[in-house]
């Protein structure tokens, strides 16, 4: 396992280090998604620039069947959209 550490500015910001930086792939304006998994331990991640990539990327946080997670999609839009 290997660690690098950052430090939290005064606005909340942080510098990612350099090998981070490279390993992840990230560049100036690529988004950055932070993922809370069951274990209560936060992942960083970086987000596609390809909006289908990134719909594969969050697709796989889905919980559930194709059916239930349609449903709860179903519910949400209807909440949020439709009720007006």
């Amino acid at each position: 396992m290997t660690t690098r550490l950052a430090q939290i500015s005064a606005k909340f910001q942080i510098v990612i280090p350099q090998e981070v930086r490279e390993d992840m792939g990230v560049k100036v304006g690529d988004r950055l998604v932070f993922v809370k998994g069951q274990d209560g331990k936060w992942m960083i991640e970086r987000v596609p620039c390809d909006p289908v990539e990134a719909l594969r990327m969050a697709g796989r946080t889905l919980m559930g069947t194709v059916e239930e997670v349609h449903q709860e999609f179903e519910e949400g839009w209807k909440d949020e959209y439709r009720d007006g």
